[in-house]
């Protein structure tokens, strides 16, 4: 009994084989998640001008369109050799930001997700924790740590460990306006990666990116400043 269970757990925490994404999804996903993103960064440039003036819309629109051209004329095809692909929850997040921006202000909404989450606590306290991963997984390419934290990341175990940590910020604030909805988001994401295994096969590749770590970063430094001017 007690050899099957070392034998189990060894299994669990194995990551000599991972389970990747077949590559006509992966191939489809990088074109449709760096269409998300660009159309959100886009939409985020433009800002309130996207309601008064509806045209403007046709720039987002033109954005999420220009990784599906064909070869070198896709902008996913150079991103993609830089960058590789977004994050899950970078793209879960860029539909949240064109749901805010488009969504939102047709109905007449206000406020919304992001006034309920931006003065949480938590969501201060999961921005940090996002920053620290981030600090880690370097660190980890860098061979400065005693653990392979990104190889772990293939591991069977790996998705069910982060299931069972990106629950708890959702349980805390789904009752909150919004804030279940961005709670949720890491869930949403693991719960695409079990299934797809997107991007890459690796956990830590569907819930953290350099660029929305680099953002987090921001958030958290403009945050600190905001309360260092504050007290003094």
């Amino acid at each position: 009994m007690n050899e099957w269970l070392i034998h189990t757990w060894r299994h669990l925490l194995d990551p000599a084989v991972p389970l990747l994404p077949a590559l006509g999804l992966m191939q489809a996903s990088l074109c449709l998640s760096w269409g998300l993103v660009l159309a959100a960064v886009g939409a985020t440039v433009l800002g309130p001008r996207l309601g008064r003036t509806p045209v403007l819309w046709t720039v987002p629109v033109l954005l999420a369109a220009w990784p599906w051209l064909p070869g070198t004329l896709s902008v996913s095809y150079w991103l993609g050799l830089a960058f590789q692909a977004p994050s899950l929850t970078a793209v879960l997040l860029s539909a949240l930001v064109l749901y805010a921006r488009w969504v939102q202000p047709l109905h007449g909404l206000h406020g919304g997700v992001r006034g309920t989450w931006v003065g949480s606590p938590l969501a201060w306290a999961l921005t940090t924790l996002g920053v620290l991963l981030g600090w880690a997984l370097l660190l980890d390419s860098l061979a400065l740590l005693p653990v392979q934290l990104y190889a772990w990341g293939f591991s069977p175990a790996a998705a069910a460990l982060a299931v069972l940590l990106a629950l708890v910020p959702w349980v805390l604030l789904r009752a909150t306006p919004g804030g279940g909805v961005v709670a949720g988001l890491v869930p949403v994401a693991v719960a695409f990666f079990v299934l797809l295994r997107l991007p890459s096969g690796n956990l830590w590749d569907a819930v953290l990116d350099p660029w929305l770590w680099l953002l987090l970063q921001a958030v958290v430094l403009k945050k600190l400043l905001c309360c260092y001017r504050k007290r003094s």
